[in-house]
């Protein structure tokens, strides 16, 4: 995502994720596809509930891609991350850091996944994209579900 943005023409990017090979695999990448690492672009190693925290009083987002495992239970976590069970919070930390005009896309493969409108904000709006973003090879299989969420004027 970092290099699609970098290339897509981002001022900057911001990429957090609490698995060091992850963000070392996104340097690299970036350095692959020989994008110059500007100071705007920051990568990040850290639990992404820490960093959305701490980034509530500091910046707002354009675009967030928010895209976590199904099931988590690094030893680096006070508790088991679940998709299924912790997106409410995850994805209302999210919508706190949009812009006026952000979108939120949220990519989730956990089969059993629900999303629960109601658990979100009223000022939001949602809208199912999983067929805009499953490739060819992939449709009718249901690898994962995605969803465009913004805030409403």
């Amino acid at each position: 995502f970092t290099c699609y943005a970098i290339a897509g023409g981002a001022l900057a990017s911001t990429t957090v994720d609490l698995n060091k090979n992850y963000t070392d695999w996104t340097k690299r990448n970036v350095r692959i596809n020989e994008f110059k690492q500007r100071a705007a672009d920051r990568i990040i190693t850290d639990n992404v509930f820490s960093f959305l925290h701490l980034e509530q009083s500091k910046n707002r987002y354009d675009l967030i891609i928010c895209d976590p495992p199904t099931f988590s239970n690094s030893k680096k976590m006070k508790k088991a991350f679940s998709v299924d069970d912790d997106y409410k919070e995850l994805l209302k930390l999210c919508i706190n850091l949009l812009a006026k005009n952000g979108i939120l896309i949220f990519s989730c493969n956990s089969r059993q996944f629900k999303l629960d409108e109601a658990k979100l904000s009223a000022q939001v709006g949602i809208k199912d994209i999983t067929e805009k973003t499953t490739s060819l090879d992939f449709k009718g299989k249901n690898p994962h579900r995605c969803w465009e969420i913004y805030k409403k004027l």
